[in-house]
């Protein structure tokens, strides 16, 4: 009884992501990004080649038959490490990529857009996800918000087949996921140097965990009320012939 207990807790946390609850205060779009990766991630096949891809945190949510990561520094500790916008790697290498918020860190997004279409093989599907409202992070390496007709252009232009563009979130996951995670964080550096500046983020845990449930819940009822504003956007594509 007791290990089917912990085997059903165990598979709503993963279910539901609860690990990222204790992690983050953006909770909101880290949560709605995983939901992305686990619905398309499924068409991602064969050989499949993560650009960008940190510590791989989508890896177990992925059902292809190899994978493969790059980035671009050691301090993720990525399986290669190079230059995305020069990929290691042969000509057709691969059956199909993931690119997950990383074209907005990229002064000239182009080149690597070129290179993940050089090394995947034509027909070969490649999903991506990019950001439009968020706040500025990674500094000084963030130079680009998207729209959706910004990533269908660029894409286009550099030989992708565009077959879904998805909105992620909306207006209530976008309000709730900057008040949360810019409050909590304020909060935290006017703590830093006071006595509770060793407790700051347990403090303000059960504060970020609770709202960002609520919040969460609501977003997944009311997004889709109001149709210009969204967390980002995932595009789903087939390399050109």
């Amino acid at each position: 009884m007791y290990d089917r207990i912990v085997s059903t807790m165990k598979r709503i946390a993963r279910r539901w992501d609860l690990d990222l609850l204790l992690q983050t205060y953006l909770f909101i779009p880290r949560k709605i990004l995983r939901n992305a990766v686990r619905e398309f991630g499924s068409r991602l096949e064969g050989r499949m080649l993560d650009v960008g891809c940190g510590r791989q945190q989508y890896r177990g949510l992925l059902t292809c038959h190899t994978y493969y990561g790059v980035d671009w520094t050691l301090a993720s500790r990525p399986p290669a490490v190079a230059d995305i916008t020069r990929i290691p790697f042969l000509d057709h290498s691969f059956d199909s990529a993931l690119c997950t918020e990383v074209l907005e860190h990229l002064p000239e997004p182009g080149h690597c857009l070129d290179e993940i279409r050089r090394v995947v093989k034509p027909g070969g599907v490649v999903f991506f996800t990019v950001p439009m409202t968020m706040y500025t992070h990674s500094e000084p390496y963030d130079f680009y918000r998207y729209t959706e007709f910004g990533l269908r252009y660029l894409l286009e232009k550099h030989g992708f087949d565009v077959l879904t563009v998805r909105r992620l979130g909306g207006v209530v996951s976008v309000m709730a996921a900057h008040g949360i995670s810019l409050s909590c964080d304020a909060i935290a550096n006017r703590l830093q140097h006071t006595a509770l500046g060793r407790v700051r983020h347990l403090l303000l845990l059960p504060v970020s965990v609770i709202s960002s449930v609520i919040f969460y819940g609501l977003s997944r009822l009311l997004d889709g009320a109001e149709r210009q504003d969204a967390i980002g956007w995932a595009a789903m594509c087939r390399t050109k012939s």
